[in-house]
């Protein structure tokens, strides 16, 4: 389920798999032009580049460490394509590949690392273009046009792909944020929940700090969709929810578990200090009616609590022993917190 919840690198891999095979195919063609030609360094180059690509195209799909293979693939190539702008006898036409690497670049790398690659191998492939194709036999002008062309129209392709990738990037931040949030509430959802327990269980096991899982139930809440109907019911939701996160911590995950349920990760919190902060909780809630046209709603809540660590070390164990002990709170007068197996609310 957390997978749902992390960026999409996939698309990268199937990128580079298309990259690899075009780049075999055609470092062999080259290869066997650049032979023909004269050009025995260039040649074997791209031929022992274009075997490496098939090699690399292999195991791409299932290597761990794919960014370091991006790497590892993309310097060469982008040094093999200034280099075979550079050498005697190499045709302008070659340019056409330099302008390329920035759509590699962002595609492969993201914005980021993307970016700098992209303005490093451009530059060098624009200098390299100038060395070898602008010359004193044009005249002033036509050098002048050709030098504004090879600039404008590098960086250009350039800023597309800079503009496209901040767009997909910001796009699917968008859509994580919209995967992991309960549309009614504004509040994290259970899948947020569960991908938040896995980074802050790890941070509590690895610096011995403790964790308390709270969830809570509205009390009666079935009754205020009877009484004052379920959009009363809905705002009610929301009016808990605002609650809540007012008075807990930013460090701690707020999350709606489900129906009238919510799920609370407090962090560096013990079970006793977290028993007292959500009877606090319970406390003032009471305080703060839901208001609507018909009237007050006063709400209450119960809660259960479990310990990271004393009461199970996955997510499920906690929230079942917490669903427990919730069950507790409700089977015995409703309106209070249980933190261990029998009544201390």
């Amino acid at each position: 389920m957390t997978d749902q919840l992390v960026q999409n690198f996939q698309y990268r891999r199937d990128v580079m798999r298309v990259l690899l095979i075009i780049t075999f195919i055609g470092g062999c063609i080259f290869s066997a032009v650049n032979f023909q030609r004269g050009l025995w360094p260039l040649a074997l180059i791209e031929l022992l580049y274009g075997l490496f690509s098939l090699w690399l195209w292999l195991r791409i799909l299932t290597t761990v460490y794919f960014q370091k293979w991006v790497t590892i693939y993309v310097v060469p190539f982008f040094v093999i394509m200034i280099y075979g702008l550079s050498v005697p006898q190499s045709s302008e036409s070659i340019f056409v590949w330099i302008l390329t690497i920035p759509v590699i670049s962002y595609l492969l790398m993201g914005r980021k690392q993307g970016f700098w690659f992209s303005l490093t191998f451009i530059l060098f492939g624009i200098v390299a273009y100038h060395w070898r194709f602008i010359n004193t036999e044009h005249n002033f002008s036509l050098n002048v046009a050709i030098s504004v062309n090879v600039i404008l129209s590098s960086f250009l392709m350039m800023t597309f792909a800079h503009v496209y990738e901040k767009n997909r990037e910001q796009n699917e931040d968008r859509l994580l944020s919209l995967a992991g949030t309960d549309p009614l509430t504004g509040l994290a959802n259970r899948m947020k929940l569960n991908e938040s327990f896995q980074r802050i269980s790890a941070l509590a096991a690895r610096h011995d700090d403790p964790l308390t899982v709270v969830l809570f139930d509205l009390d009666l809440f079935k009754t205020i969709n009877d009484v004052y109907g379920h959009a009363v019911g809905d705002g009610a939701l929301r009016h808990v929810a605002n609650f809540l996160q007012q008075n807990t911590r930013k460090s701690d995950l707020l999350a709606r578990f489900g129906g009238e349920e919510f799920a609370l990760l407090m962090v560096a919190t013990d079970i006793e200090k977290g028993h007292q902060q959500v009877n606090a909780l319970r406390k003032l809630l009471m305080k703060t009616p839901f208001t609507t046209p018909k009237g007050d709603i006063y709400i209450t809540l119960s809660a259960g609590i479990s310990s990271f660590g004393q009461d199970g070390h996955d997510l499920d164990k906690l929230l079942d022993k917490a669903d427990k002990r919730l069950y507790y709170a409700k089977e015995n007068g409703r309106n209070q917190v249980i933190s261990h197996d029998g009544a201390n609310g």
